[in-house]
Parts: C-alpha cells; structure tokens; sequence
C-alpha cells in the first residue's frame, strides 16, 4: 500500500470504529431502557413467583446481559486514547506499574473469549426459556416435548463447540489497536460461524411446533393458538431476521466493521427475550386474577362485596401459586 493509500484506510477504519461504538452504545441505551419500561411488572409476576429454575434463569439472562454490555461501554472507553491517558496519569500518581503493549493484548484476548462464551450462554438460556414457553402449550406427556429436549441439548453442546472453535481460531489474530484504542483482527477470523446453530435450532422448533399446531383440531383450544402466534412466531421472527444480520455482516463487513451490531444484536435478542416472558406472566396473572374472581361469585352471596374487594388485589399476589411454569 502506498502512502497516499494507508491515511484513507486509517480514517476509514477508525470511522467504522466510531460506528461500532455508537451503535453498541444504542443497544446498551435500549436495553436499560426496556428494562426500566417492565421493571414493574418484572417484580409483580416474576419476583413474586415461587423459586424455579425458569426464573433463576430468567434473571440469570435479565441481568447478565446489561452488566456486560455496561462492561463493555466502560472498556471501550478506557481503551481509547483519552482512556489510556487517564488510566496512566492514575497510575503515575498512584505509584503503579504501567500496562505495557503485551498487557493490553492480553486484556484484550480475555475480555473478548470471556464475552464470547457469555453470549453463547445467553443464547442457551433464551433458547430454554422459549421451550418452556412452547411446552405450557402442549398437552401432558406430549412426545414433542422428549424430542425438543434431546434436540435442545444436541443444538447447544454443538454451539459450544462451534464458539470453542472460533474462540481458538480468532485468539492467535487478535490484537490490541493502540491508535484507534480497540480490539481488532490481523486477518478477518470465522466469526459468522457463532450464530449457524442458533439459526438451525430455532428454524427447526418453529417449523415442528407450527406443524404441530397445523395438525391440532382447528377448536381445540383457541388461547394455544392465539399465545403462540402472538407471542411466539413475533420471537422467532426478530431473533431470525436477527441472526441473518449478525452472519451477513460477519461475511461481508470488513475487519473493522465485524463488531458492528454484534452487542447491538445481543441488547435486541435480550429484550426480544424478556418481552416474551413478562409477557406471558402478565396474561397469566390476568387470567387467574379472573378465575378468582368468577369463584368467588359462585361461592359467595355478596357477589358485589367480592368482587369489589377482589378487584383491589394487585396481580402478582393472587397469581403467586400459579407463576412456577414461567
């Protein structure tokens, strides 16, 4: 490359860069966001719900997700110059060792193995907590349910070993990028790899559970029909169209530009995630909220004083018993 050449490349990658740390920083700032939008009703119907491991997990992924996004806008800060400068000037009056070249590569290869391997947890935990969503729609006993859990561990011990794969073939071209202050690759790795399970599980469950609910009588039961088409088919949706984004760009971007929408992906897919959930606790606590109160006319006289007082009651505490299927 010439040297007319190499200032326009440099500008453009530190452009693409400033792009990714935007549109990272939108994803964090949708996120909390959401979050602060349903923090109500994540206290009244999941808090208030007996301990399970659908609801360790869900706040597993609740608040995993935001503590390492909010880890990773603070990183890319320090990163940069101004970071480094101030990272420095702290460790010169404090006396301490200063980070030489080697250690920021170090910092760097870490963070990116360790965040690698969380996003493929969260993965895992949003893919379970669908199939709990999915199986409260089927019958007892129902032989979907052994199939979709064999598929489920099969898909997810082959995303490990895909993420393993990729984490030990982009280690060796990591490095540290002084002048622009960020984690970069010296030749484009296999990235888009990452998400090929994840896109094979979810067009699997949603092709065998839309076929299942084909095959259902058409008045069987109308609310299975209408929570899996609202909710369910409105998830698979997002997170495919999602996927298909992260692997196209991990193929076509260039090097500087392959992070682009990864952490904002991984903020839309958490959000996407908890939506589905909270909101199938709401409709629940509703239609138990209902069912108390239609009992409550049956069995007392005071029809009117009954269903005054019943009404008062907040959601989550009259569907407390009934939030373990979450």
């Amino acid at each position: 490359m010439d040297s007319t050449g190499l200032p326009h490349s440099a500008f453009v990658a530190f452009q693409n860069v400033l792009i990714t740390r935007y549109v990272s920083a939108a994803g964090l700032v949708i996120l909390l966001y959401d979050h602060l939008l349903t923090l109500q009703d994540e206290i009244e119907y999941i808090w208030s719900a007996p301990s399970t491991v659908a609801k360790t997990l869900f706040l597993i992924l609740r608040y995993m997700v935001p503590s390492f996004l909010t880890a990773q806008t603070i990183s890319a800060f320090f990163a940069t110059p101004v970071g480094r400068w101030l990272i420095l000037s702290f460790k010169r009056e404090a006396g301490w060792p200063q980070f030489q070249c080697p250690m920021w590569s170090k910092l760097c290869k870490t963070w990116t193995s360790f965040a690698t391997y969380a996003g493929w947890l969260s993965i895992v935990i949003s893919n379970f907590l669908v199939l709990l969503r999915i199986w409260t729609t089927l019958p007892r006993n129902n032989r979907l349910i052994g199939w979709s859990i064999v598929f489920f561990v099969l898909m997810q011990l082959a995303g490990f070993a895909v993420t393993t794969w990729v984490i030990t073939t982009m280690i060796p071209v990591l490095i540290f990028e002084h002048t622009a202050g960020m984690c970069t690759f010296s030749s484009k790795p296999k990235v888009f790899a990452l998400w090929m399970p994840g896109l094979f599980f979810e067009v699997v469950v949603f092709a065998t559970i839309c076929w299942n609910m084909l095959d259902r009588p058409r008045d069987a039961d109308d609310r299975i029909t209408r929570i899996l088409f609202r909710d369910g088919v409105a998830y698979f949706l997002i997170l495919f169209i999602l996927r298909i984004a992260n692997v196209v760009i991990a193929i076509v971007a260039p090097i500087s530009l392959i992070f682009v929408i990864v952490f904002f992906i991984w903020a839309a897919t958490t959000v996407t995630t908890s939506r589905l959930i909270i909101n199938s606790r709401r409709e629940a606590g509703k239609a138990e909220r209902l069912r108390v109160i239609e009992n409550a006319e049956l069995q007392s006289g005071d029809k009117t004083g009954d269903t005054r007082r019943l009404r008062s009651l907040p959601f989550g505490r009259q569907a407390k018993g009934t939030c373990s299927d979450e």
